[in-house]
């Protein structure tokens, strides 16, 4: 191919391109606007053929071409609608397979999460599910006319797959050898015979000694042995780490193949399976010096993607995908038992998972907020930390509640939404599931009608407040790398949030260090006031509370007044030990509030005598990893 592109420019869609485009429409019996054809571009993207979401199609017809392709271009479009109506269908689809593919990826041993890699397992995970249900699609139409020959999707795969015959890259042969066994085609008709060799070099740097240590000056001697000493604690653990990763191409090809079949309409709840067998190819390329296969003269290669949405993912994405249980789920090993068993493991595996825990207590990674923002490093840092913590504090909340007058409000419909998989059951729309297919696909086809609140004043007025209080000493856990702390805060403040209350947090170190905001029901802003960490000293701002407390009236019937503070050691300030001249103030505000509570990881009970005193209750901590099942507890006893 040439390694100067025509210029870029879009044609219109005519003649033999507007009948292949049509002829795909009919093929799956979806609608879509046209698709676009920009001759040229496809070089800089380094696809022929790609899409975005909201959903486009758009093709470089001038590479599709030098591949030899022309007559096939009904497959190319096929394959591309093909990613819209099946796998990944939607954009948080894609989110989720991505984060299975994620989670695959550690287990398998990767040392970090490389952006190019999670999008090349889900292209190859993706593609796989397409080219499979286009084949058949085509199969069963060209059979209906007479003797069908071989599927155009098929006849396009001899032109663009055929560096599966030399490549030297062992997860692209595993990945053409599956579509060998998916199409029922010979081996060796995609790939060869023989899948190519492990390679066992090494891929980092030899270590040599350096100069001899008596020539280093002697202030630097000891940094340069730490240093030589990390080099070859980091080879020692390469070596092993290679010698753990086990692949199997020709087994793992035909575990593929039945993946495809297995989850034909399911891609997420098959991606992490793929994952599992694919990641350890990665794993063993990034320490190998393993090849990565042939370039685009020769044909396709793992280097050719075809999603060109690379939008970050919103905190509102990133809260439903987290909300997915099968996000947090086992990751089944290798073997085929392992496999089948994966949704029994997946339906018994109903754990609460702590703030800093990657790994679930059966065996898969729950994702930590660390990982989290890690997987998802280019969206914004608050609304992933928000989404983060929301979702692991889901099965701790227990919404506040409070007896009101009956008052009927009406529910407006709201727009047609997509019913995921994972989302409630009962949210399904049937009628509008109907309309959208005859073929019920569920997280495609599927729909659920929301509605509005007509009455959305009604929730601030049910004069409930949480006044949190958390500890950001630097003997507290640090918010991004997990904290149950802001874990436990988070579950309280949501549970006040769902009972129609407001939420203020402040979060408090030594003198003058205070931040937060005022009472709010926005659950970004709570949990990122919640994660703000100043790391010095514990000092509790009596002169703040103070202010806040000392205008109002007492708490009445109707208006129900909850303080907390989460903290460790140290919160003797609270209540005036070094600060004498606000000694009076915790007790005095305790008589503005309904109820008082200190949650502390205090093993001296240093506040004992001074919490009674003043009238607050503590709830005491042996490790801060109680904190969320405590206020769990506390949530649940507070709205009685």
């Amino acid at each position: 191919m040439n390694a100067t592109a025509p210029a870029r420019h879009e044609v219109p869609l005519t003649g033999a391109a507007r009948e292949a485009w049509e002829s795909a429409l009919d093929l799956w019996g979806v609608h879509l606007h046209d698709a676009r054809l920009a001759p040229g571009a496809g070089l800089a993207h380094g696809a022929p053929a790609w899409f975005t979401f909201p959903p486009e199609i758009t093709v470089d017809p001038v590479m599709v071409e030098q591949f030899g392709g022309s007559a096939e271009l009904e497959s190319v479009f096929a394959h591309e609608i093909g990613h819209h109506v099946l796998a990944p269908s939607t954009r948080i689809d894609a989110l989720k397979i991505r984060h299975q593919l994620a989670r695959a990826l550690l287990a398998a041993g990767a040392p970090s999460l490389r952006e190019q890699d999670l999008a090349l397992l889900s292209n190859l995970w993706s593609d796989l599910l397409v080219n499979a249900r286009v084949a058949n699609l085509q199969r069963v139409r060209d059979a209906a006319g007479g003797p069908g020959g071989e599927p155009g999707i098929v006849r396009f795969a001899r032109l663009f797959y055929r560096s599966g015959l030399k490549t030297t890259n062992r997860l692209w042969w595993v990945y053409v050898r599956c579509h060998e066994l998916t199409w029922g085609l010979p081996a060796g008709t995609l790939a060869a015979r023989q899948p190519p060799a492990a390679d066992t070099a090494l891929r980092a740097a030899p270590i040599t000694d350096g100069p001899d240590l008596d020539d280093i000056p002697q202030r630097y001697r000891e940094q340069e042995k730490a240093l030589r000493a990390a080099r070859a604690a980091t080879a020692q653990a390469q070596l092993d780490l290679l010698r753990f990763v086990t692949t199997h191409p020709e087994a793992d090809a035909r575990l593929a193949a039945r993946l495809v079949r297995t989850f034909a309409a399911d891609p997420v709840g098959g991606a992490l399976r793929f994952g599992v067998l694919a990641a350890p190819y990665l794993v063993e390329e990034g320490l190998t010096r393993t090849g990565t296969g042939a370039g685009v003269v020769d044909g396709a290669s793992p280097a050719f993607p075809c999603n060109a949405d690379g939008a970050p993912a919103t905190g509102e994405e990133v809260g439903r995908v987290l909300a997915d249980r099968r996000m947090s789920g086992p990751v089944p090993t290798r073997d085929t038992e392992g496999f089948d068993d994966v949704d029994e493991a997946q339906r018994q595996g109903d754990h609460h998972q702590r703030g800093g825990d990657d790994e679930a207590p059966d065996g898969g990674q729950g994702f930590g907020v660390a990982r989290t923002l890690e997987i998802y490093a280019t969206s914004d840092a608050a609304a992933v930390l928000a989404a983060a913590y929301r979702a692991q504090a889901a099965p701790w909340v227990r919404p506040f509640t409070r007896p009101r007058p009956a008052q009927p409000t009406a529910e407006l419909p709201g727009p047609i939404d997509a019913w995921e998989v994972g989302d409630d059951l009962a949210d399904l729309d049937w009628p509008q599931t109907l309309q959208a297919g005859s073929v019920v696909i569920p997280g495609v086809t599927t729909r659920r009608l929301t509605y509005l609140d007509d009455d959305p004043t009604l929730l601030d007025e049910a004069g409930l407040e949480l006044d949190l209080y958390i500890d950001s000493s630097g003997s507290m856990p640090h918010p991004s790398h997990g904290s149950p702390a802001v874990l436990a805060g988070t579950i309280l403040a949501l549970s006040v949030l769902r009972g129609g209350g407001r939420v203020r947090v402040t979060s408090f170190s030594g003198p003058g260090q205070v931040a937060g905001s005022d009472f709010s029901r926005d659950h970004v802003g709570i949990v990122n006031d919640l994660a703000w960490f100043f790391a010095g000293g514990t000092s509790f701002p009596l002169d703040l509370l103070d202010a806040r407390y000392r205008p109002l009236p007492r708490a009445r019937d109707d208006m129900v007044r909850h303080l907390v503070v989460l903290s460790d050691d140290g919160l003797v300030s609270m209540f005036g030990v070094g600060n004498g001249q606000f000694a009076h103030v915790a007790k005095d505000t305790r008589a503005k509030l309904t109820t008082a509570t200190l949650v502390l990881l205090d093993h001296r009970r240093s506040v004992d005598a001074l919490a009674a005193e003043a009238g607050y209750d503590v709830l005491y901590l042996d490790t801060m990893d109680q904190a969320p099942e405590i206020c769990s507890w506390l949530a649940k006893v507070l709205h009685g």
